[in-house]
Parts: C-alpha cells; sequence; structure tokens
C-alpha cells in the first residue's frame, strides 16, 4: 500500500534541519544508491567542503561545527531524495506537498523545483558560516522543551533576567514540544525552569546557533542580497512555509518566507496540520533519524515513515 501511495503521488516529503545529523548518515544511500552518489558529488563542486566524506564517515566532532553541519543535512536528504525516485523507478510519483524545518527548507525548495542545488547549497554554507560567527560573538544555544504549553514558556522567555540575555520561542512543533532559542544563558535560565517541572524533558539541541530568534538579525541582514536575486522557480508541488505553515506554490511567497525565516518561529505544528486538511496521510521522513517521522505522530491521522533510519532502503520501503 506505501509504494501504491507514493505511485500515485499522495504523499508528503519532508526535510529535517539543523541538529539531525549523525555519523553514517548518508552511507547506505552512497553504498546502495548512484543518485545519492551524484547527489553528494554536485554538492562538493558547489560548496567546496569534502561533504561526500562527511556525510558517510564523518565523526560526530567533524559534524558539529555548522559550517559543516548544516550544508551536510541539506545534502543528505536530497540524496535520500534521489535514492527514494531511483529505487522506485517507474513506480515513483511527485508528491503532493513538500516541506522542510528549518534548515531542511532549502533541501524543499530544491526537491520543488523551486530553487537549484548548487544555488541551495552555496546559501546555506553561506548562511552557516555567518551563523557561526554571529555564535562565536554571542554565545547562544537551543534547547527542546516537551510538555509544556507555549503561554508556559513564553512567560518564562519575558521573565528571564535582561543581564543573561534573550531567549523565545524558536520552533513550535507540537501543542506541547517547543524549542527555545537566544543566548545561551538566557536559555539555560528558560531550560532550569522547565527542568524543575514535573513531567517535561528538556534537551539541548546540537546546533551551536541561535536560529529563528532576535540573535539571527544580523545573519538575515547580511544574507538578504543573495536571497533578494537568487533565482526562484513556481515549485511543481507546493512548498510548506517555515513562517506560517501554509503550503505556497507562489515564488513571490516562497521569498517573502526565505527574507524572514531565521528570525522567525518555524510553525512546523501548523504545518502539518495544513498536511492533514490536504488529505495526504503518508509522511516520507528524509533525514537520518526520525525526527519529522516524530513530529508526525503527533497527527493521528498522518502515517510517517522514516526512509533514512540507518538501514537500507530496500528494507523501509521493499517493492515486493
Amino acid at each position: 500500500m506505501t509504494v501504491q501511495t507514493i505511485g500515485e503521488g499522495r504523499y508528503v516529503l519532508a526535510f529535517p534541519g539543523a541538529g539531525s545529523q549523525l555519523p553514517g548518515m548518508a552511507y547506505r544511500l552512497v553504498r546502495d544508491h548512484p543518485a545519492a552518489r551524484e547527489v553528494l558529488a554536485c554538492a562538493d563542486e558547489a560548496t567546496g567542503l569534502p561533504l561526500a566524506r562527511l556525510c558517510t564517515d564523518g565523526t560526530p566532532a567533524e559534524l558539529r561545527p555548522p559550517e559543516l553541519s548544516h550544508p551536510a543535512v541539506v545534502a543528505t536528504g536530497l540524496a535520500c531524495a534521489a535514492a527514494l525516485r531511483a529505487h522506485l523507478g517507474t513506480r515513483w510519483a511527485p508528491p503532493a506537498l513538500v516541506g522542510g524545518h528549518s534548515l531542511g527548507h532549502f533541501a524543499a525548495l530544491v526537491e520543488a523545483g523551486a530553487l537549484g542545488l548548487s544555488d541551495a547549497l552555496r546559501i546555506v554554507a553561506e548562511r552557516a558560516r555567518l551563523m557561526g560567527e554571529q555564535a562565536r560573538v554571542r554565545p547562544a544555544l537551543m534547547t527542546s522543551v516537551t510538555g509544556l504549553p507555549p503561554d508556559t514558556v513564553t512567560g518564562w522567555c519575558a521573565e528571564c533576567p535582561p543581564d543573561l540575555g534573550q531567549a523565545v520561542i524558536a520552533c513550535y512543533n507540537g501543542p506541547r514540544h517547543l524549542v527555545v532559542s537566544g543566548d545561551a544563558d538566557a536559555v539555560r535560565w528558560v531550560a532550569g525552569r522547565a527542568a524543575d517541572t514535573p513531567d517535561v524533558r528538556v534537551t539541548d539541541v546540537a546546533t551551536g546557533v541561535a536560529s529563528h530568534s532576535p540573535l539571527m538579525a544580523p545573519v538575515q541582514k547580511q544574507l538578504r542580497p543573495a536571497l533578494t536575486t537568487v533565482r526562484l522557480a513556481p515549485p511543481t508541488v507546493p512548498v510548506l512555509l517555515n513562517s506560517d505553515g501554509r503550503p505556497a506554490d507562489d515564488v513571490g511567497a516562497l521569498r517573502a518566507d526565505l527574507l524572514c525565516q531565521l528570525e522567525v518561529p518555524v510553525r512546523w505544528h501548523t504545518a502539518l496540520r495544513a498536511v492533514v486538511r490536504t488529505g495526504n496521510r503518508l509522511l516520507l521522513d528524509t533525514g537520518p533519524g526520525q525526527v519529522m517521522a516524530r513530529a508526525a505522530r503527533r497527527h493521528p491521522e498522518l502515517t510517517p515513515l522514516a526512509l533514512n533510519a540507518m538501514e537500507p532502503l530496500k528494507a523501509v520501503l521493499p517493492l515486493g
């Protein structure tokens, strides 16, 4: 039934964001699918970085800096999408929707035909370089908080002592699953309040930057010329916007979303509710773990499938 659903284009393709990297995340894709190797070779050429090696046998330490992990995550997601097409062959059909969480939005734009692969990876690499520079000037942190409503966490962010800096909600991943981002000391203060609350789970996100917070204003400003002039084509399928979660197929809406994306929160829970409203039920997670699949499981109407859960694709999606 899964292969039939994909063949009929009744599915959503989702790309994870920063912090989802894992050692060996593209190893099986590259081993089994020449199409995945081609994507990583193009990524190497576009960025001048050794992404093919990092995505197949990079160490955790090598994958930690955003300057390397961010383009590696995007390249791996696109390699997975290419492997899926090759694996299914004539049974493959384009998805009904594509979406990417935060950094993954660039992979979604490429998959939808709105943004060229080389352009996307060059922008991602420059974006990550600028974010890394900003984090060195102003130490940053992102922390996942599960088990609390947004109003409570927003209140703590507002109450944070000013001398510690700023903390804001960066991602609305579920009704009680949020990511807090900002100055490292401020985020730790909010995380401490959350950790003292019964039945709440607090986990640091391995990004080293403060995505989707006011700390990214200088980076967004520096990226603006590139984002304003890069060629965007009408997407072949609608793309879920990060800024408001709605599906869009208008170039102007896609560009406006990119021009504010780093400073505004990711409305991924809203995006998944939009998926449910379209009637599509199957969500394919291209990431090396199950980040997108776990988020989709909060919506009982959706059936998530992790394509690159560190297993061969033929085991995850058998054709027989």
